[in-house]
């Protein structure tokens, strides 16, 4: 899916659409129209109002258009809400605006520009997919669904309470209308939601009656004789997959959590958290965040690039992207250094360049340089074409950590660790080696790494130990140009505190945690390779300050993030695998159980959007990520790979 911006002419100083010849909103007050057709129709301020303290609410949109509608909704929101709950708004938008047509569009509202700045300052870059911001103040996510709805709405994972269906009207833009479309708006609809529509076409309601909805016809707004509104008053119950969400999610009671780990997975857990109100306990074995991989002094931001056709639903574009969004906040201008990043296409990270062709991002998150360019960007000589990342860059892990911990609602508990956690009457129990209880809560998040498979409901989860160590070194005349992190397999980040950070060695199944100077030979002999000249240039190595830490990885470089399945009752209902047969019951997960684990060496790429996810599932909101991209998590994946390997074996001994 290429994203092509939405095309508009502004004929009167309104926004027109000359993709579908239709105007974005009423010429007459369209802000007027907003509320009158959506807001007051769903009955908005009285259902906020009556909203728990701790309460979650999703509205859904088909056509984002101008964002009015989210606006204006936020507007009410605030003035409405209980202090405690949250709103989700998820909208879908084939041909979104450009940042500078947003802008024009939305400055017509001098009552919203406060939304619209806020909104403007997180809009983000024009690719296919799942985008999620967090306006954490305001208690409000917006999540935007960039691309061909028919694609992507079936994807969505949510429970929506309101549908709002925007689209240009249905003989201007008919695929927004199409049954198969508005069956996907039934299935991810609560019983008692609502629905309404400007539009008034035959074709509409008995498209939305077909879909399961009791339609009602209403007068329209202004001049407009009619409009439509529904009302979903029964729900079929959904088929269950191998490896169907977790439907076992903590009811409704006081919002307390235990995350095991203070590596940037489980800050990222406890931010999350945090920010939704709950009261997080971190429990940490060291006596400092970040102190085993999280630990290093500088961490590369950057994404590897997709196979063009899987780039809508590539969780590690998606991270890197939603990591982005979180580290432009001002108040982490001294963690976050936005240097832009050089891979270096040579040797056998050619193969990196290849992906480019036809890829849909566009030329503000990568594209091709020739080495001349390449050599002003770096700021000091590279012989070699590269894909240069212009947002990119590197971050201080340490600080970043202790940035997100600083939060009235998170407690650490430092140099103190989980021998077995213990689950009794909604709450879990979190015991010393000698039983005493550490910390109790009603949801537990595993992010510790390899000590996971410490504890017995963890212990059958593969991970692999994979070491790395990585070197700082002194700036000097040669290296002190260095403005762009160079990759070649290994990177090199420009110089802060005088000193440049060099790495990384990746030996998996090592469990060394010491510095060594033949890990050292290796980074040098990467940069040499690549770098001649430079390295060269580099201080001996015997001056190298080292870090060594071990790594958690799987065996598909993919994190395990969500809801842990019971490992023996998976076994069980799962045997059938090895007599060939299909299996239809979904996994019996633990109740309040998560985990964010084996982020191997991106983990601070990784982290943040894994936090997203468990905060999603745990507070029954709108997943960050496609359906299809949170199987590809699902903790219980290699489970079900074990046994179809079984499965492979019986039949060929049969």
């Amino acid at each position: 899916m290429v994203i092509v911006p939405a095309s508009i002419s502004w004929p009167n100083g309104l926004p027109y659409s000359n993709d579908f010849g239709d105007i974005y909103f009423s010429l007459d007050d369209g802000l007027a129209e907003k509320d009158y057709v959506f807001l007051q129709a769903n009955h908005l301020a009285q259902r906020f109002a009556a909203l728990a303290d701790n309460a979650s609410f999703t509205i859904a949109e088909t056509g984002f258009g101008t964002g009015l509608n989210f606006l204006a909704t936020w507007q009410l929101w605030q003035q409405t809400r209980p202090k405690g709950a949250w709103l989700h708004f998820v909208s879908l938008e084939k041909h979104p605006l450009t940042p500078d047509d947003l802008s024009r569009a939305l400055a017509l509202w001098p009552s919203l520009q406060t939304y619209a700045t806020k909104l403007l300052a997180k809009y983000p870059p024009l690719t296919a997919g799942w985008h999620r911001l967090v306006f954490a103040e305001e208690n409000l996510t917006l999540t935007l669904l960039l691309g061909d709805a028919n694609e992507l709405l079936p994807e969505l994972v949510a429970e929506v309470d309101v549908w709002f269906l925007d689209g240009f009207a249905p003989d201007k833009n008919p695929e927004l209308w199409q049954l198969n479309l508005l069956s996907s708006v039934a299935k991810l609809s609560k019983i008692n939601s609502t629905l309404s529509t400007y539009s008034a076409a035959g074709v509409v309601k008995r498209t939305l009656e077909a879909a399961g909805f009791v339609v009602t016809k209403q007068k329209g707004f202004g001049l407009k004789r009619n409009m439509t509104t529904a009302t979903m008053t029964s729900k079929a119950t959904a088929s269950l997959s191998w490896l169907s969400r977790n439907t076992t999610r903590p009811c409704e009671q006081a919002k307390t959590a235990i995350v095991i780990g203070a590596g940037i997975a489980g800050v990222s857990c406890a931010r999350a958290l945090a920010l939704r109100g709950w009261h997080v306990t971190v429990i940490e074995q060291a006596d400092h965040a970040a102190s085993a991989a999280s630990g290093n002094p500088a961490a590369i931001i950057y994404p590897k690039l997709a196979p063009p056709h899987l780039s809508a639903w590539h969780f590690q574009q998606q991270s890197y992207l939603s990591l982005l969004s979180q580290l432009r906040d001002e108040k982490l201008a001294d963690v976050w250094q936005e240097s832009g990043l050089l891979w270096l296409l040579a040797g056998n990270q050619q193969r990196e360049g290849d992906k480019l062709d036809h890829h849909p991002w566009p030329s503000s998150l990568v594209r091709k340089v020739e080495a001349e360019e390449a050599s002003l960007l770096a700021g000091l000589k590279i012989d070699t074409a590269c894909l240069y990342f212009p947002q990119a860059g590197f971050l201080h892990p340490k600080a970043l950590c202790d940035r997100w911990l600083n939060h009235p609602n998170i407690h650490c508990l430092w140099q103190t660790q989980v021998a077995q956690l213990h689950y009794e009457n909604d709450i879990w129990q979190a015991l010393a080696e000698d039983k005493t209880i550490i910390a109790q809560a009603s949801v537990v998040i595993l992010a510790n790494a390899l000590a996971a498979q410490q504890l017995t409901v963890s212990q059958e989860l593969p991970l692999t130990p994979v070491r790395g160590q990585i070197a700082q070194i002194e700036t000097n005349e040669m290296l002190n140009p260095l403005k762009s992190v160079l990759c070649y397999g290994g990177y090199l980040t420009p110089s802060y505190g005088n000193q440049h950070c060099l790495g990384a060695s990746f030996l998996p199944n090592n469990t060394n945690t010491q510095v060594t100077d033949e890990d050292h030979q290796h980074n040098y002999q990467l940069l040499k390779t690549f770098l001649p000249e430079l390295a060269q240039q580099t201080p001996a190595i015997a001056t190298w300050q080292g870090r060594a830490a071990l790594r958690a990885q799987t065996t598909d470089y993919l994190p395990m993030v969500g809801a842990l399945p019971v490992y023996e009752d998976f076994c069980v209902r799962y045997a059938d695998f090895k007599h060939g047969k299909q299996v239809l019951d979904a996994p019996t997960y633990h109740h309040g159980l998560y985990v964010s684990l084996g982020h191997g060496s991106k983990g601070f790429c990784y982290a943040p959007l894994a936090a997203e996810i468990i905060a999603a599932e745990i507070n029954h909101e709108p997943y960050p990520v496609a359906e299809r991209v949170l199987t590809a998590l699902n903790p219980a994946r290699f489970w079900v790979k074990a046994l179809k390997r079984r499965q492979t074996v019986f039949k060929s001994k049969r």
